[in-house]
């Protein structure tokens, strides 16, 4: 009898275990964990994005094209300039004595063909009289065609002496505001040559219009075309939207700078300026590239992929899940369109069920 109340205890704990164990064969949809939507009626705008920068449509980096230390430094960083103002200017003193030589070196060569023309024509009068022949007349054309040339060279040297002292006053090529202004007065720059670009001086802006650059992929670019709307939104201005067009798009692609593998499309949107954007900073992208109103959508998740086919699971009056193969079209960030397959109000799976894999 020792032995008989555990034994009785032990099967009594048993039996209540066993009563109130949970159901080890549940409703399949519990065990599947499937998650459910209906298919509806949406519209559905399918769109291309990309993120980029913004900055100025037209914008030039100013260079002295002649050397020399800046004598004076006419604007800063942020100052707005018209077109043709001055910005800077250099010491002209070497530009000056270059043109001055170039003029009197133009002089000497005037002066010189000048008494060549008065020696030629005296001898075309003496070969008449019988006082010099023939080829000293051709000696003294000869020299005077030389002269000729030489007052023609030394006249385009004077041409380039003076553009150059032009040149030591920089003027502003366009409207626009002054940025990246790092030169002082009394630094000494270089001229932009064919062998090298020169000291940059300064940015001038046209800020009156803007532009976003972004790189499109292949699948992008082949959707979206020249002169296409786009909507433009900033990270650092929460709300403001801005309607912009396609102004530019490359016709090659190019190697992308951070997957040199990968192949992009460099495109820019331009859009007017306002509303506290300036170039430098981050934007966003959006082109509508179709939309359909009022079709049968199901999530994107509710698709799913069957060789060439595309299929949706729909559950059936008997509450299986049934393989559905249907007919796409429109996409967006959440939703497919469905052209033929479904009707709305069906339920669709968002996982594929184990049980009819």
């Amino acid at each position: 009898m020792k032995f008989l109340k555990p034994l009785i205890l032990v099967a009594l704990v048993g039996g209540l275990a066993f009563a109130f164990w949970p159901d080890r064969k549940p409703k399949a949809r519990t065990a599947m964990g499937i998650s459910e939507a209906r298919a509806e009626r949406r519209d559905i705008r399918e769109t291309v994005e990309a993120a980029g920068f913004v900055r100025a449509v037209t914008f030039s980096t100013i260079r002295a094209q002649v050397s020399g230390p800046i004598l004076k430094l006419n604007v800063q960083t942020g100052d707005m300039v018209k077109k043709d103002q001055i910005l800077v200017e250099l010491d002209p003193v070497l530009a000056n004595a270059d043109e001055e030589q170039a003029r009197r070196s133009l002089q000497l060569q005037v002066l010189t063909l000048e008494r060549l023309e008065r020696d030629l024509r005296r001898v075309e009068v003496l070969v008449k009289e019988g006082f010099v022949s023939e080829r000293e007349v051709l000696d003294h054309r000869t020299a005077y065609d030389v002269a000729k040339l030489q007052r023609d060279i030394a006249q385009a040297r004077l041409d380039t002496a003076v553009e150059m002292v032009r040149r030591t006053i920089i003027r502003a090529p366009h409207d626009g505001q002054i940025s990246d202004c790092t030169v002082l007065v009394g630094q000494i720059v270089i001229g932009a040559q064919s062998i090298n670009n020169g000291t940059p001086l300064m940015t001038v802006s046209d800020t009156s219009l803007l532009r976003v650059d972004v790189n499109l992929n292949e699948f992008a670019a082949t959707r979206v075309e020249l002169g296409k709307d786009a909507l433009v939104t900033f990270d650092s201005i929460p709300g403001l939207r801005k309607a912009g067009k396609i102004s530019f798009m490359t016709p090659f692609g190019t190697a992308d700078l951070k997957v040199p593998d990968l192949r992009v499309f460099p495109t820019q949107v331009s859009f007017p300026a306002g509303d506290g954007v300036r170039p430098g900073i981050s934007a966003n992208i959006t082109v509508t590239v179709d939309s359909v109103k009022g079709c049968v959508a199901v999530p994107v998740s509710a698709v799913f992929v069957e060789g060439a086919d595309r299929l949706v699971y729909v559950r059936g009056a008997d509450g299986e899940w049934e393989a559905r193969k249907v007919r796409l079209g429109l996409s967006d960030a959440g939703w497919s369109q469905v052209r033929e397959g479904i009707e709305p109000g069906a339920v669709v799976s968002l996982v594929r069920p184990s049980l009819v894999r």
